[in-house]
């Protein structure tokens, strides 16, 4: 049977990792507001642990998206919909993400497109002045 002091060191011992906890994620919120993201995903992953909060997998997954890894913002932003709490910011950060994700991936197909079309242009362009250059040799 515990004691009623075992009780009391239980509670404070809770109280005080709840504290440090919120220490640690406004530390890290600060840093990556200053934009030392490493540094702020670092402590709120001690030992590469993922954080506990739904708070915590929040800033994580927005350090995440300024880093431009979306995969992994996605995978926080859906850990912490489980949570519980705050679903429709949640729901909202991936629908945006979502939106934000499908223009980054139609920008970089144009970027290809493009940079194929001038490919073989300069391919086709080279092959003429080649082919003109043999032609006038003969």
């Amino acid at each position: 049977m515990s004691s009623l002091p075992d009780q009391s060191q239980t509670a404070v011992s809770r109280i005080v990792e709840r504290f440090e906890d919120r220490l640690r994620l406004a530390r890290a919120m600060e840093m990556a507001s200053s934009k030392r993201l490493l540094e702020a995903e670092a402590l709120l992953c001690p030992g590469g642990m993922t954080p506990q909060s739904a708070d915590g997998l929040d800033l994580l997954a927005r350090i995440y998206v300024q880093q431009g890894r979306f995969d992994l913002a996605r995978r926080r932003w859906e850990e912490a919909l489980k949570l519980g709490g705050r679903q429709v910011e949640f729901e909202n950060c991936l629908k945006v993400l979502d939106d934000f994700t499908k223009q980054v991936f139609r920008r970089r197909l144009l970027i290809w497109k493009i940079s194929l079309v001038l490919l073989i242009t300069t391919l086709l362009i080279c092959v003429g002045v080649h082919m003109n250059l043999l032609c006038s040799t003969k």
